[in-house]
């Protein structure tokens, strides 16, 4: 073995060293905190839908969401059926489900990465691997958004594997992943199948690509029948995310991938894979964005690999190795995931963005007082079906707005048809003194929720002025004093470290909750008060009370953490005191004042978008 092969056998050896070690540091971390896993707001929603499967053996309707009637269940089921099966081994009870589910969310966690390691290697070799692996594992949201363990993140999996063994002329196991990937996610219709498709049409396999595209066909028309016949119930509307971003790894995918592209013949696999999930850039960007960091990481791996191999000094190219390294595990231009993860093994559990502790809480009042058969509104609608991994429950609204009926019979409901969950304690002021006027009836709750029901109507020319002055005086609070629910700055997340800083700053979200909390529950009262003698004007009125309930999760949870920019914030503002000026102007019954009517338009349109 000559001296060169030598140094570049060393080279690769030290590479698989610290792409293993990257590999098993992070994996340990998310294996101890399998017990509190992390999850997304989506999981309560995927995990109640996985105990429907595990009690019902299918579901093609979903009875959760969207009640009281319901919904076809457009879902891809696989995922779903995975944390059934799954649970129901682990022992069938609703932490089962949850074990269950966060279990495979490090098991997707670990074949993002070997998916990324595999392919970087077999086209770069160890070192544009070493590269890719650092990146992606480094990359904090990239990395969370496939350990999170959310459908989309198997799908994202699925596409270089379906493209690669087509490629292959490998076309039972081709045909076989790009099904699955539709049985796990809608999106897999369009993703998966344009990948074979590009890479069909870059290497000229036309008749591969019938092969598979027909076998695919039929493998999947149960699915794609149900779909279709329920098209109606189809919106393709999206619900409210932030925006994160791994400055680094996007920067160096960028620029591999106009590196690479140069000659895309040379490199039909990878354009193939950089290009299926194109159509999420018009569905889900942010989603886009996060979870393309797959290929990204890939492409950046082999851009840096052969940047590296340029470099004729060997100390030049370990001082660049280890430079880039380092960069992507410590300071990956934005947040490490070392820190989020070692952080929230530590107790940090911010941004909490499924709060299972109070989801089962809720369950346990609703078990008490016998609600479950209650249609329960829930005051943020994306939180409801966590209440439902623990108990039995039909919800007003729901999660995963893409399907919902054109008109929600729930719309029609009067006030009192429902019970509710409000983001009040349920010792607020403003609640105990309905409680004692007989309107409501507390029957528990948590530190900042409360399971409620409407007794009985006021008379509204008593309640009107009361109303009036708790929504005027609640939203000039909230115009002189909230502050936006965003990510602390980095002194502050220090802060967050501890007990202490976590529970001021949850202190501080309740003040501005119970706000828009107190307002929610005056525009319910009100809204029953008038059903019988303005009965379109309650139905708007209910709708207010729950845009107030969004406003109070938006301003106060952990899930829409960072979901407003600084400047939506302050227009927020500005349109809480303009509200609250034209009620207080209009007198004490001013529900029906033309400016009024006006600002709550411009409130409501600004904040949730005119089309919500």
């Amino acid at each position: 073995m000559t001296l060169e092969s030598k140094s570049l056998e060393a080279a690769n050896r030290a590479a698989r060293a610290v792409t293993w070690t990257i590999l098993g540091v992070n994996a340990l971390l998310l294996i101890i905190s399998i017990p509190d896993y992390r999850v997304s707001i989506d999981s309560g929603y995927h995990i109640s839908l996985a105990r429907w499967y595990a009690a019902h053996g299918t579901a093609w309707w979903d009875h959760i969401n969207y009640g009281p009637g319901g919904r076809p269940n457009l879902q891809g089921p696989a995922l779903h059926v995975a944390i059934a099966i799954l649970g129901l081994i682990l022992g069938g009870t609703p932490d089962s489900f949850i074990l269950a589910n966060a279990i495979l969310g490090v098991a997707q966690w670990g074949a993002a990465m070997l998916t990324v390691l595999y392919f970087a290697r077999r086209l770069g070799g160890d070192i544009a691997a070493m590269f890719a692996v650092a990146l992606l594992a480094g990359s904090a949201f990239a990395a969370a958004s496939f350990y999170v363990g959310i459908p989309s993140g198997w799908l994202f999996i699925s596409i270089p594997w379906a493209i690669y063994f087509f490629l292959e002329d490998r076309l039972v196991v081709a045909t076989l992943i790009a099904s699955a990937a539709c049985y796990i996610h809608l999106g897999g219709f369009l993703t998966a199948p344009l990948g074979i498709l590009v890479a069909a049409i870059l290497e000229r396999r036309w008749r591969a690509l019938i092969i598979v595209g027909v076998a695919t066909v039929i493998l999947t028309s149960p699915y794609s029948i149900h779909f279709l016949t329920n098209l109606a119930w189809y919106r393709g509307r999206h619900g409210h995310e932030a925006t994160h971003l791994d400055p680094l790894t996007d920067i160096l995918a960028i620029a591999g991938a106009i590196w690479l592209f140069r000659h895309p013949t040379r490199h039909a696999f990878l354009l193939a894979w950089a290009a299926a999930p194109i159509s999420w850039l018009i569905q889900d960007p942010s989603r886009f964005v996060l979870q393309s960091e797959l290929a990204g990481s890939v492409i950046a791996g082999l851009f840096l690999a052969a940047m590296m191999d340029r470099m004729a000094v060997r100390t030049v190219r370990v001082a660049f190795a280890t430079v880039l390294v380092a960069l992507a595990t410590i300071f990956p231009l934005g947040t490490p995931s070392l820190i989020a993860e070692a952080s929230w093994d530590a107790g940090l559990h911010f941004p909490l963005l499924e709060d299972w502790d109070q989801a089962r809480e809720l369950a346990r009042v609703i078990d008490d007082h016998h609600l479950n058969n209650r249609l329960l509104a829930m005051y943020s609608s994306s939180a409801g079906p966590g209440i439902a991994v623990f108990t039995p429950v039909v919800l007003r609204k729901g999660h995963w707005v893409e399907v919902q009926p054109r008109h929600d019979p729930g719309d029609d409901l009067s006030a009192a048809a429902q019970t509710y969950v409000v983001p009040l304690a349920p010792d607020d002021p403003v609640l105990s003194s309905m409680s004692q006027a007989g309107l409501v009836q507390i029957y528990g709750g948590t530190s900042d929720c409360a399971v409620i029901d409407l007794l009985k109507p006021a008379d509204p020319k008593t309640i009107a002025p009361v109303v009036a002055q708790i929504v005027g005086d609640n939203a000039d609070w909230l115009g002189d004093n909230a502050i936006n629910n965003k990510m602390p700055a980095r002194a502050d997340l220090v802060k967050l470290g501890l007990k202490k800083g976590l529970d001021a700053r949850r202190v501080r979200m309740d003040q501005q909750r119970f706000r828009a909390g107190r307002m929610e529950i005056a525009c319910l009262v009100y809204a029953y008060a008038i059903e019988n003698q303005s009965p379109k004007l309650a139905g708007q009125f209910r709708g207010i009370a729950r845009g107030f309930g969004e406003m109070a999760s938006f301003i106060s949870d952990g899930s829409p953490v960072g979901f407003m920019s600084d400047a939506q914030f302050e227009l927020f503002k500005r349109n809480m005191l303009a509200f609250a000026a034209a009620v207080k102007a209009a007198g004490s019954d001013p529900f029906g004042a033309p400016a009024v009517h006006s600002a709550t338009g411009k409130l409501f349109d600004d904040f949730f978008g005119s089309d919500a």
